[in-house]
Parts: C-alpha cells; sequence; structure tokens
C-alpha cells in the first residue's frame, strides 16, 4: 500500500487532468468559456487548483503537505510502537511515584496517631 502522500497527489492530479480533459472535450464541441454561468471557466480554474495541490503534496510544500504523510506502514507501525512504549513508561513512572507518596503519607499519619 501506497503512503497517503502518493494517494492524494495521484487523486490530485488524476482529478485535475480529467477536468482539462473535460474543459478540452468541451471546446472541441464548440461550447464558448463566456456563457452564462461560466461553468467551463470554473472547471477549467478547478482543474488547474488541483493540478497545483497535486504538485505542492508532491514537493512537500504548502499545507496539504502537512496533512498528507510519506511514512511506509512499517515506518508509521514502528512510531506508533515507540510512542505506546514511551506512555507505557510515563505511566509506569507516575504510578510508582504515586505509590511512594502514598507509602509515605500512611508512614506521616502513623506517626501522628
Amino acid at each position: 500500500m501506497h503512503p497517503p502522500a502518493i494517494a492524494a497527489t495521484r487523486l490530485f492530479y488524476g482529478t485535475g487532468v480529467g477536468l482539462l480533459l473535460g474543459v478540452g472535450f468541451a471546446l472541441q464541441a464548440g461550447r464558448l468559456p463566456q456563457t452564462q454561468p461560466p461553468v467551463l471557466l470554473a472547471f477549467f480554474g478547478l482543474a488547474l487548483v488541483l493540478i497545483g495541490a497535486g504538485w505542492s503534496v508532491s514537493n512537500g510544500v504548502g499545507p496539504l503537505a502537512r496533512r498528507f504523510s510519506y511514512e511506509t506502514d512499517d515506518e508509521m507501525a514502528s512510531r506508533v510502537k515507540e510512542e505506546i512504549d514511551d506512555v507505557q513508561h510515563s505511566e509506569s513512572v507516575n504510578a510508582k511515584w504515586a505509590a511512594l507518596e502514598a507509602n509515605v503519607l500512611a508512614k506521616d499519619l502513623r506517626q501522628e496517631e
């Protein structure tokens, strides 16, 4: 399976090229871009935006590049495993501190009685 960034890039490029193809067929059929409403121009603009979004994701620039990672499944699995291990270690340390504090407080209560 491909990383999400590659899938998103293919989706953006494919949709953009498909829209450009549709605009080309419409122009070939004799449709004018100036007609009301300017649907042909809207499709052309959307195609350019989608191709630009695909380019930005593939080059790692822009806001969409941060949304889609290039991590493979193995890299993601190892990163998640490391994060889980860190959380478990932190919880273990917190539990030991809580037990130590409870012992100290119990000892102080026994001394006061």
